[in-house]
């Protein structure tokens, strides 16, 4: 192998090492606490300098190369700058959709179906109700479990716009973060928000940040940039609200505040270099190099039609020894290949997608135990791993809530949109797996037990009928067309009919 093959392998495991070192350093998923209170912080300008420029280093890179994976852009496709392999030869890269897969099937699982909102009193449950109406809330707490499946984390603001409307957004995870007191109880200090500094001069030996400083009762608007080391400056007027406490709540998917696919990272990358091999090898093997043995020779022009026609004439030296006789040699042509172990290569594919599912609790849809039709108690326990994981969500998810409602009780009552006595405290959250079910099945066990269902229920449970009232007059006008069509056609018997009827009613009178 020459010197430079040698510097080539050496800068691609320096590449992927400098990959993964974003993931696994152990300050890219710290919690920032501070020792002080919130006035100490809001003057503190040296140690939110320090929170910024630790979070823009370490933080926010790790984040990044979470959502490139679930965006497809894998380490084979986004961070490898140099060629795998030498030149002249195929360097296809292929990406595997692993981790969008991952998030979304378990996100879907998770909130696929609306959370159901239970409260006792009739005026409050209208005034949550107006509440969601107005924030698409079951698509906002989808896209908030979508970033806890890819980042491990969410954040949700809350506000009041200027139309006086209390509104809910989701914070850029890779840009937001809480910095906490240091108590038992955790309590959120202040929250900060940054971006990119679009408006400004452009310098390319400069980066400039524009961030809020968001505490109990106030916003804080600064600027900062790289060169100054992230030392605040004042960018605009401070601004006031009546929440009470910090508008910005932080969901977590566990704990660790560790994303659905963070695990198996280096899996996807091996999986992804697997299949890779194997389409540089389908392409190399077209391209193979052709060997001719034998005293041959073929000049470059006539060499270049054969190869166009498809076709290789190889016409044999003739030898003549001392006595005049000629002999005839051989020539022979073939192509020239890596041999590839199709079975080993095939099986070391698929038992690393094997350990991805495993990991990941993640049902392989391709699994011939996945196939058919099943029940679904028979699919809650193939998915019981995928359920564990669900659970922790829903309980860190509910924390969130409960947060968010806390809030939004606390605003109304300022506006007067609540009662001082209502308490969304009582408020509680039903969370129900999104599982495919066997319509049949239920029905069946149902009526077997002796239970009888209504025919407006009974087309509730059909998605072919889409508007059950309107379905309902239908059936009831074609009722009555059709009793008037007997009528019309059998007078006799209607008339005899009738009369029995009005001999019924005399004898009653």
């Amino acid at each position: 192998m020459s010197d430079t093959m040698h510097v080539n392998n050496f800068e691609r495991d320096l590449d992927y090492k400098n990959h993964t070192g974003i993931l696994t350093n152990d300050y890219a998923n710290i919690e920032y606490k501070y020792d002080g209170t919130v006035d100490d912080l809001v003057n503190d300008y040296d140690m939110l300098a320090k929170f910024i420029e630790h979070h823009v280093n370490y933080q926010e890179p790790r984040l990044k190369v979470l959502m490139d994976y679930y965006k497809g852009l894998t380490f084979n496709i986004k961070r490898r700058s140099i060629r795998r392999r030498e030149k002249g030869l195929a360097d296809n890269r292929v990406a595997h959709d692993f981790a969008a897969y991952i998030a979304d099937f378990g996100n879907g699982y998770f909130l696929g179906n609306p959370i159901g909102y239970v409260v006792e009193d009739k005026t409050v449950n209208e005034f949550i109700e107006s509440f969601h109406d107005l924030n698409d809330v079951n698509s906002h707490n989808r896209s908030l479990g979508l970033d806890l499946a890819i980042y491990g984390r969410a954040f949700e603001y809350i506000i009041r716009n200027q139309e006086d409307d209390t509104r809910l957004y989701k914070c850029d995870a890779e840009k937001t973060f809480i910095i906490y007191d240091n108590t038992i109880e955790r309590n959120s200090l202040a929250a900060v928000r940054y971006w990119l500094a679009s408006n400004l001069v452009e310098d390319e030996d400069n980066t400039f940040y524009h961030f809020d400083l968001i505490t109990d009762n106030a916003i804080y608007r600064f600027k900062t940039s790289v060169n100054e080391s992230f030392k605040p400056q004042q960018r605009d007027v401070t601004g006031y609200h009546l929440f009470g406490k910090v508008p910005i709540t932080e969901f977590r998917a566990n704990e660790l505040r560790i994303g659905d696919y963070e695990k198996v990272i280096s899996q996807i990358d091996l999986l992804d270099n697997a299949q890779s091999d194997t389409a540089n090898y389908m392409t190399d093997l077209n391209d193979a190099m052709l060997m001719i043995t034998g005293n041959f020779e073929l000049p470059v022009e006539a060499a270049k039609l054969q190869k166009e026609a498809n076709l290789m004439h190889l016409k044999p030296p003739v030898y003549e020894d001392t006595e005049g006789r000629q002999t005839e040699g051989n020539v022979t042509g073939q192509y020239i290949y890596k041999q590839y172990d199709v079975n080993g290569a095939e099986a070391y594919k698929n038992r690393i997608d094997s350990y991805i599912h495993k990991y990941t609790n993640t049902p392989n849809m391709n699994d011939v135990n996945f196939s058919g039709i099943q029940s679904g108690e028979s699919m809650k326990y193939k998915l019981f791993g995928l359920e564990q994981r669900a659970v922790i969500k829903e309980g860190l998810f509910e924390k969130g809530l409960r947060r968010r409602y806390s809030l939004l009780e606390a605003i109304s009552k300022v506006t007067s949109e609540l009662e001082n006595t209502a308490d969304l405290k009582e408020m509680s959250f039903k969370f129900k797996r999104n599982l495919p079910k066997s319509l049949l099945e239920e029905l069946q066990a149902y009526m077997n037990a002796g239970g009888e269902i209504s025919l407006e229920s009974l087309m509730t449970l059909f998605s072919f009928i889409p508007d059950v009232p309107l379905e309902l007059e239908r059936i009831q006008k074609e009722s009555q067309d059709k009793q008037k069509q007997l009528e019309n056609n059998n007078p006799d018997i209607y008339n005899v009919r009738l009369g029995t009827a009005h001999a019924k009613e005399e004898q009653q009178n």
